[in-house]
């Protein structure tokens, strides 16, 4: 089915065979992206390439991109993908993929994908980069592009074409098509002129000539009577357009601009199919038919614009009227033939009852407002609880407001909202809002009132249920003011009863986090999979992301980082409906690199983690966040941005985030290394594992004591030991093996352990461990063995940005003059003493004395121990 029915496609010969050839199965890319401004022929492209594929076999399906479909997670999938219930974003994404792969040699058109929520954008780079599906991607020039539609041109995951307005020869070209004959050039001249080279406005100026009559057929051809009236202005072009449609369909008209894209049973109950038939068969309206689900839309997304502004504000309620009073009666004849309904509808009929002039099923509104919350779209979920909330949504429109702006951070507001009602009762309701108000208080610092609140809802407990939430917010509390053996002594309990899952989901997180500090890392997994499952039942989406945040913690701690990074991919896609997660998934990936040692990509995480958050996030994570940042740019020694860092966790510090004072201090020590103070860095390092250590935070001790011993601290050696056997990781012993080798001034221990953190991908571990090594090298007079683990230093330190006290102290280079790495660099390419003379012009005794110097610097008696060195550099450079 042709976008434009009736009208032939011409001019994008180029475009099409380019497109064609980019979209085999053996091709370089993935598929295409058709960019430019509107009107210029991106979808009607887009779908003439889809049907010579279709034709040739292929299964296509579409996803389009709306602006009211941004709103609403997988919203562009409506048609391809059913979700039948409420997820969280990667649960919700899984599924999605899954049913997609099932379609055997999929091709997806993505018709204006700067439209597309954020969580189809990564469906779609998603099937791209897997391979599963080839894409037809249409992007509009101009407007903001979702990251994941970014990556696919920047990852080249898609063959990038720009459609450019015609020339004034496709314009003839075209013209000569649509008309049938010879057209006048005086013709030709005036449609250049008035439709700067659209083919959108050159085919509504073709139309609207011909059905007013200005263009007729001579003898010569086609010529113009009179005036085209319309000028370059697209909306002047399309009012007038509008203004010849008939009234039934310019209600037609009106309709789809009003919905975007709308189901064909609901449309066809709204619509005569005859008018529709012939709007489709004119171009203005598109079928699109994918799978057994046909949406209805118009031809261009601009021609609604101009229907809208047109209509104005009275009329534009009115057909949303109709259209939720439609959408609703749908609903009720979907759920009694099979009991089944896409929660996106529901969101999608809550947005329209809003924009009515029809009271609101305010039951409706909340469930759907819920249901955007579950998926972590919480813009979504505060416009729709707070529109339920002021028509007299009660307690429920409000409990759905407060988790909303509770997760942004606005806290003030959360007391605002719940503070209006009273809290007094018994009913599960008011055990929630009793918690939420304890939580909330706690969140503020007020961490006695925040007790006596949770006092003042015990009280008043009637049911088990509530007892397993009130008994969750405990365990909370426990381990963000420092309790750590509580929150996991009654955290598992918890996990362990049948208690509602909002419940255990809660009592998870913070467990999970617990048992990663402490470094029972085989238990967080089991608790992590139980606080999923319930996080999933209870429909509590952004919980999952703090329970995964705790696994991160727990693989990095490990020494896991390819399994942490897995962790972190899994989230990566819930930026999709708040700047909160958006900041604890670029957290998530800061903490992986930052473990890793790659520090330039760590530090960018996190600054786009706290850009995040300044806008909007629970405040604890703030001084988490910026004490890791802090660590993070005093390793490479950016002393301002470690110093800015630092300031912004002391003053986010709170009773409430005493759980992070270790990483504080170390946030502390790190600001003070890279200004050269290391005693002070030792200090603040050790006091940050005294801390860790009166709380059990075994897995944070270690890393601390490991900061003291690269800051050179070699009175640690036993103490790490112990926790080697108690953490009991390939990681632990590393560390526990380079504080030995730094106490026993062991270069050769020193070296092993350096291997043992490269193995396992801890660039910036093992680059100081090798600095070290090179230092007691060089107390022995093993020139060779120094300038070995130097060289290694060096490359490691260049490779992950690191400038650690360690690493400036010890790593250089190789201490060779530019004549002589030249020299180096054509006997590690194999060749001989003459060879490298011929080639250098030359005699061969220089070369020998080059040669002879070279082995005096570096302390070596060979060639075959210099290209080993060489080689060595270029691996970690």
């Amino acid at each position: 089915m042709q976008t434009w029915s009736g009208w032939p496609i011409v001019g994008r010969d180029d475009e099409l065979r380019q497109a064609l050839v980019a979209l085999e199965h053996d091709a370089e890319f993935h598929g295409v992206a058709l960019t430019g401004d509107g009107g210029v022929g991106k979808s009607t492209l887009a779908r003439t390439v889809a049907d010579t594929l279709e034709s040739g076999g292929a299964t296509v399906r579409f996803a389009l991109g709306t602006q009211t479909g941004c709103a609403i997670p997988l919203g562009a999938f409506f048609g391809s993908v059913t979700v039948e219930e409420a997820h969280e974003p990667a649960a919700m994404l899984a599924a999605a993929h899954k049913t997609l792969e099932r379609e055997e040699n999929l091709v997806v058109v993505v018709d204006d994908a700067q439209l597309l929520d954020p969580l189809s954008a990564t469906l779609v780079h998603q099937l791209a980069a897997g391979g599963s599906a080839r894409l037809i991607v249409t992007i509009r020039s101009g407007y903001p592009v979702p990251d994941a539609v970014t990556a696919l041109l920047k990852e080249r995951l898609l063959l990038s074409l720009r459609i450019e307005a015609f020339t004034r020869e496709q314009t003839a070209a075209l013209a000569r098509a649509v008309l049938g004959g010879v057209v006048d050039i005086r013709l030709i001249n005036e449609l250049q002129e008035r439709t700067a080279g659209s083919p959108l406005l050159l085919r509504g100026l073709l139309g609207v000539g011909r059905e007013s009559g200005v263009l007729v057929r001579t003898d010569a051809g086609w010529q113009l009577r009179g005036a085209l009236r319309a000028d370059r202005q697209l909306h002047d072009m399309l009012e007038f357009r509008l203004q010849s449609f008939a009234p039934e369909e310019l209600e037609a008209v009106e309709i789809l601009a009003a919905a975007e894209v709308l189901d064909w049973e609901i449309l066809r109950g709204l619509c005569d199919a005859d008018v529709v038939g012939r709007l489709e068969r004119r171009g203005v309206i598109q079928l699109v038919a994918d799978g057994s689900y046909t949406v209805a839309r118009l031809g261009h997304p601009v021609l609604g614009e101009a229907a809208m502004q047109r209509a104005g504000m009275v009329r534009t309620r009115q057909l949303t009227n109709t259209l939720a009073q439609q959408l609703q009666k749908h609903m009720q004849k979907q759920e009694e033939r099979s009991g089944l309904l896409d929660v996106r509808t529901r969101i999608q009929l809550a947005q329209f009852m809003m924009r009515s002039d029809l009271s609101p099923a305010l039951d409706v509104i909340i469930r759907a407002a819920a249901s955007a919350m579950t998926m972590s779209n919480f813009a979504s979920g505060e416009e729709l609880a707070r529109f339920a909330l002021d028509r007299g949504g009660g307690l429920p429109a409000a409990i759905v407001l407060a988790e909303a702006m509770g997760w942004q951070g606005r806290s003030a507001e959360v007391e605002a909202v719940l503070g209006a009602f009273d809290p007094e009762g018994a009913d599960e309701l008011m055990i929630a809002h009793g918690c939420m108000s304890a939580a909330n208080l706690f969140w503020r610092g007020q961490i006695e009132q925040a007790r006596l609140g949770l006092a003042n809802v015990s009280d008043r407990l009637e049911s088990d249920a509530s007892v397993g939430l009130m008994t969750a917010m405990e365990v909370v509390f426990a381990f963000f003011s420092g309790d750590v053996s509580t929150a996991i002594e009654t955290g598992l309990a918890l996990c362990a009863c049948d208690v509602p899952p909002v419940a255990t989901a809660w009592a998870a997180a913070a467990t999970c986090w617990a048992l990663a500090l402490t470094g029972r890392y085989g238990d967080v997994h089991r608790i992590a999979d139980t606080g999923l499952r319930a996080a999933d039942l209870g429909q509590s989406g952004p919980l999952q992301l703090v329970i995964g945040w705790g696994e991160v913690m727990a693989l990095t701690a490990a020494g896991d980082f390819s399994a942490a990074e897995q962790i972190w991919k899994r989230y990566a896609a819930m930026p999709a409906g708040a700047l909160a997660v958006h900041a604890v998934v670029n957290a998530m990936l800061g903490l992986v690199d930052l473990a890793r040692g790659a520090l330039p990509s760590a530090c960018a995480a996190f600054q786009n983690s706290l850009s995040a958050m300044s806008r909007g996030s629970p405040f604890s994570w703030l001084m988490l966040v910026a004490a890791l940042s802090a660590q993070a740019e005093g390793a490479r020694a950016n002393n301002e941005a470690a110093a800015a860092a630092l300031r912004l966790s002391e003053e986010a510090c709170g009773p409430q985030t005493a759980v992070f004072l270790p990483e504080l201090e170390l946030a502390r020590a790190w600001e003070r290394a890279c200004v050269g103070e290391t005693m002070a860095a030792q200090t603040h390092a050790v006091r940050a594992a005294q801390i860790a250590r009166q709380s059990g935070m075994y897995a944070v001790e270690m890393r601390a004591l490991h900061t003291a011993v690269r800051f050179d601290d070699r009175s640690q050696t036993e103490r790490l030991a112990e926790l080697a056997c108690t953490l009991n990781t390939p990681l632990a012993e590393a560390i526990a093996e380079h504080a030995r080798g730094l106490a026993d001034h062991d270069g050769d221990l020193l070296d092993a352990a350096a291997d043992r953190f490269a193995d396992m991908g801890a660039v910036a571990l093992a680059a100081d461990a090798a600095a070290q090594a090179a230092r007691e090298h060089a107390r022995t007079g093993k020139r060779g063995q120094e300038i070995k683990s130097s060289t290694r230093a060096h490359g490691l330190a260049r490779q992950g940005g690191i400038r650690t006290p360690a690493v400036d102290a010890a790593a250089v280079p190789l201490p060779i003059t530019a004549r002589e790495r030249e020299i180096v660099n054509l006997v590690a390419a194999g060749l001989s003493n003459r060879q490298i003379a011929d080639r250098l012009v030359v005699s061969v005794r220089t070369v020998e004395g080059h040669v002879y110097r070279i082995f005096a610097k570096l302390g070596i008696d060979d060639r075959d121990q210099l290209i080993q060195l060489v080689r060595l550099a270029w691996h970690q450079t």
